[in-house]
């Protein structure tokens, strides 16, 4: 959950620094096409984060090691100069490379000149190398590796995630310009996602980087992009179709609580903000919560036991999945052939036994158990009533890979993920909003008289070659 401590620490923090708003990679602001690496720009950025997590660390600035990458490792440095694109060396000549600290959640700081290229030998003459190390988040650990020639960038937390991304042909989809993955890095900071503190956290740290559930302007922005679908939807129908207005929200405190839902969530924060929809279908065949009895009868897991023998649960806040949208009196089969292996997407304690098929498909939030690394709050789950085969021209990840046959919770998922972070953690639910919001505009979902017209099987079109109109494009 948000650390407000943490938020208001993390503002204290920027103000003591240089203004790099405009230096920032925004859809206003992109990234320069020049076809070659924007040094300076980046410079400015990762020097901003060394910075950051200096003073984040109760030390001053005028105590900073500034040298750089070549003037730390010396003569190691030198002997791959000969290897390295001028620009990048320009970049690692102005860039701080400053020893014993982690320079951000998910990398310990610029890798060291005999690593560069341990995981690279042989793939394509020295053109990519990890520019940045991975911490002990992980095992087999890689990085942030940076193409020579294409002056692009993308993140393989570990050696087994690199196949996701390369050839750099095959994939030009997962990389950016470095200044867009650096942005990226401090855009999360700015949402209190990940926040940068000396202080013990309830949720797990690398060094002074603190991964957070949720942060509070995620909230905000998720209320955005759902409203702004009700307008959409909304500014389609018959005027003398759409249900009466009600003040909001949509549902009360006292719903949530007569629901179970935690006092303090994402979902309770998200639910208690939006506007009420003047329609009962938010998308194909999922109903929006207008009978509020009904919401509440409809939640299986907000009343589950999470006292548990599980020693690595034990100990830990659960918030458990939600349904927001359910589908109309459809359920979900979990079963799965391997009988190691279920279907079911939600974290323990949220289990379901093989054969029980009672679980409501439909639009769930994301199960967390809260002070585990890369969990989202502001995820979701859409669980459907039927599998999905995922085959070549069937449903994908955003990051372009077939679903897994059988799967019934994995549409609009993520995948790999460029910017950091692993394959497991789900999307947010905003830029699912965003998505259905493109899909009604484009004219792809038709909307009458109720809403967004069709039934759930809509979602099926994901295996019928509509592919792209069912995956989000690569995000964090």
């Amino acid at each position: 959950m948000p650390c407000m401590v943490c938020n208001s620490y993390s503002m204290s923090l920027s103000s003591k620094l240089s203004d790099i708003s405009r230096h920032l990679v925004t859809p206003d602001n992109p990234a320069r096409e020049t076809g070659t690496l924007d040094y300076q720009r980046c410079a400015l950025l990762h020097n901003f984060l060394v910075e950051y997590s200096w003073l984040a660390d109760g030390q001053s600035l005028a105590d900073l090691d500034r040298r750089s990458f070549f003037e730390r490792n010396g003569d190691e440095a030198e002997k791959i100069r000969e290897r390295l694109d001028p620009a990048l060396i320009s970049f690692l000549e102005a860039a701080y490379d400053v020893e014993g600290t982690v320079f951000y959640l998910w990398v310990v700081g610029i890798t060291a000149p005999s690593l560069m290229w341990i995981n690279h030998s042989g793939d394509d003459e020295g053109e990519t190398l990890t520019l940045y190390w991975t911490n002990n988040i992980c095992s087999h650990t890689n990085g942030l590796m940076y193409h020579q020639k294409q002056c692009k960038a993308t993140m393989a937390m570990g050696i087994f995630d690199m196949d996701f991304s390369q050839p750099i042909e095959d994939h030009p989809e997962l990389w950016h310009p470095l200044e867009t993955v650096l942005s990226n890095w401090i855009h999360m900071i700015q949402l209190g996602k990940i926040t940068a503190t000396p202080e013990e956290t309830d949720c797990e740290k690398q060094g002074v980087w603190a991964w957070h559930s949720y942060g509070e302007a995620q909230v905000e922005n998720t209320v955005a992009a759902f409203n702004q679908l009700v307008e959409a939807i909304e500014s389609r129908m018959p005027t003398e179709s759409l249900r009466p207005a009600r003040e909001g929200p949509l549902l009360s405190d006292k719903d949530l609580d007569a629901a179970s839902v935690p006092k303090s969530c994402f979902v309770r924060g998200f639910l208690t903000r939006v506007r009420v929809p003047r329609f009962e279908f938010i998308a194909p065949g999922l109903l929006v919560p207008h009978d509020r009895e009904a919401f509440v009868s409809r939640q299986v897991f907000t009343t589950v036991d999470t006292s548990s023998n599980d020693d690595y649960y034990s100990d830990k806040a659960i918030v458990p999945p939600v349904l927001l949208f359910r589908a109309t009196d459809l359920t979900a089969n979990f079963d799965w052939d391997n009988k190691y292996r279920s279907l079911n997407p939600f974290c323990r304690p949220y289990t379901v036994a093989k054969g029980d098929h009672s679980v409501p498909a439909g639009l769930y939030s994301e199960s967390v158990p809260r002070s585990v690394i890369d969990y989202a709050e502001e995820g979701f789950r859409l669980i459907l009533p039927f599998s999905l085969w995922g085959e070549e021209r069937g449903a994908k990840t955003s990051n372009g890979q077939g679903i897994e046959k059988g799967s019934v919770a994995d549409l609009f998922q993520h995948g790999f993920k460029p910017f950091g972070g692993e394959w497991w953690r789900a999307q947010r639910l905003e830029r699912l909003f965003g998505k259905w919001t493109e899909l009604v505009e484009r004219g792809v979902w038709d909307v009458d008289g109720r809403g967004v017209a069709g039934t759930i099987l809509k979602f099926d079109d994901a295996d019928k070659g509509a592919w792209r109109d069912y995956c989000i494009e690569p995000d964090w």
